[in-house]
Order: structure tokens, then C-alpha cells, then sequence
């Protein structure tokens, strides 16, 4: 066994569940998870998986694999004490969400610390580590959308239809404007403050609209899509080195 394998990560989020295939310590192709594995990721020898849905649908997700690739080695990873150079600093380690530690273990790993990672998909999620590759923890807020619906959801008259949004930056003139605009002025409000306090850290950004929002912000940062499989893939190098197989 080498870094030479074809490792497939699966990453199963919130909202998507990402496929990401290795070779070589390197990603040679992304696909989106569609309730059947594509036939682009049949080679792997090795399929690691990452998630943070249900008990159900992870077994579920794992029959597949082992189903639809019977002879690629499957391992199911967890939050941990430590891994790859990176400590956690819950007093439950397990208890970290998988997708915010493996993304602060490829932070770590490529960009160093001190540093913080802002994740933003269905939820917001803040991680920060230090320079010893300590993560010290994290906030976890609403997405977007999560907070458009929360409202929709929790009141009688604020309705809307999606295609009622606008994109402007005057003063909202419709609920629909009023719910989406200010959703996103508290994301950027919440980042900007946490910049203020960690402004001299390496600031990593990733998931889907995390983009979009930076882009509002005079806020330093670099782009990685792939932290979470970059950090799956580590720990699994990790695993193969210590079993002897690498």
C-alpha cells in the first residue's frame, strides 16, 4: 500500500454529499453523491467516509459502498483526541463535528496556525487553532437559508417566494428583501466581528456560499473547496502508517 492508491472521501454534509477521489496525494476528480456511486469513482482501493447525518444514513451510505465496491477497504472516520499533528480541545472529543475537525486538521496541515476556518453551507461554523496545532474550539451559527426559513417557519405573515429576492444593497422594499438581505448582513456582521478578534490569523474559507460573502468583506483569506476530503485523506495516511502498509 502506497500514497499511489486511489482513495475515494466521501463527505456526507447537511445538504450534499460530496465524493472526492485521490491519487498520488493528489484530487484528480469531484462529484456530487446522487444516491449511487459514480462509476468515475470504481478504481479507489480505498473508500474513507465523513459523516455528520444520521446513524441510519451513514449505515446505509456504508452498505452501498460495500455493496457497489466490494473489494475497496472501507473506514468510517471520527472525531478524536488528536490526529496528524492536531489536538481537540473538547472535553468530549467525539462530541466535534467530524466535518470541523477534519477541516481543521487539513488547515493545520497545509496553511499552518494560527488560523481560523469559516465554513459556510447550512450552518456557519468558525474553528480556530492556534500556532501548536491546537483547536480550540469554534463557533456554530445558522446559514442563509436556514435563517430565511427559520423565519417563515416560526411566524404567521412572513411569506415570500424565492423568486421575489433581489440582489441590491439599498435599504430592503420587500419581505422577501427584508429576509434575505438580512440574513445576510448578520453572517457578515458575525464574521466581520470575529475578524476584528483574530485578525492576525491565516483566515481559510470554504463551502458554498462562503464565497459570496467574503466578497463583501475586506477580510483576507484563501479559498479551499476541499478541506474536509483534505483532511480525510490525511487521517487515513495516517492510519496506513501506523498499520505498516505505507
Amino acid at each position: 500500500m502506497s500514497a499511489s492508491n486511489r482513495v475515494l472521501v466521501i463527505d456526507a454534509g447537511n445538504t450534499q454529499v460530496k465524493c472526492t477521489l485521490f491519487h498520488a496525494n493528489t484530487i484528480v476528480d469531484k462529484w456530487l453523491f446522487d444516491d449511487q456511486l459514480s462509476n468515475r469513482g470504481q478504481e479507489a482501493e480505498f473508500i474513507v467516509i465523513a459523516s455528520v447525518r444520521s446513524n441510519e444514513f451513514t449505515s446505509s451510505l456504508l452498505e452501498k459502498c460495500a455493496s457497489y465496491m466490494p473489494n475497496a477497504e472501507l473506514m468510517l472516520l471520527r472525531s478524536e483526541r488528536s490526529s496528524c499533528g492536531v489536538q481537540n480541545s473538547y472535553e468530549e472529543p467525539e462530541r466535534l463535528g467530524v466535518d470541523r475537525w477534519l477541516a481543521a486538521i487539513a488547515a493545520f496541515h497545509h496553511y499552518g496556525g494560527p488560523s481560523v476556518v469559516l465554513d459556510a453551507g447550512t450552518a456557519i461554523k468558525a474553528e480556530f487553532l492556534n500556532a501548536e496545532g491546537v483547536h480550540l474550539g469554534g463557533y456554530i451559527v445558522p446559514g442563509l437559508e436556514l435563517m430565511a426559513s427559520s423565519l417563515i417557519d416560526k411566524t404567521a405573515k412572513i411569506r415570500y417566494h424565492s423568486g421575489e429576492a433581489s440582489v441590491c444593497d439599498t435599504i430592503p422594499a420587500s419581505t422577501a428583501d427584508a429576509v434575505t438581505q438580512g440574513a445576510t448582513e448578520m453572517a457578515l456582521g458575525f464574521i466581520q466581528r470575529l475578524y476584528g478578534k483574530h485578525s492576525d490569523a491565516t483566515w481559510l474559507v470554504t463551502g458554498g456560499t462562503s464565497q459570496a460573502l467574503m466578497a463583501a468583506l475586506s477580510v483576507p483569506h484563501v479559498y479551499d473547496e476541499s478541506l474536509v476530503a483534505k483532511g480525510a485523506y490525511l487521517v487515513w495516511q495516517e492510519r496506513l502508517e501506523k498499520r505498516g502498509l505505507k
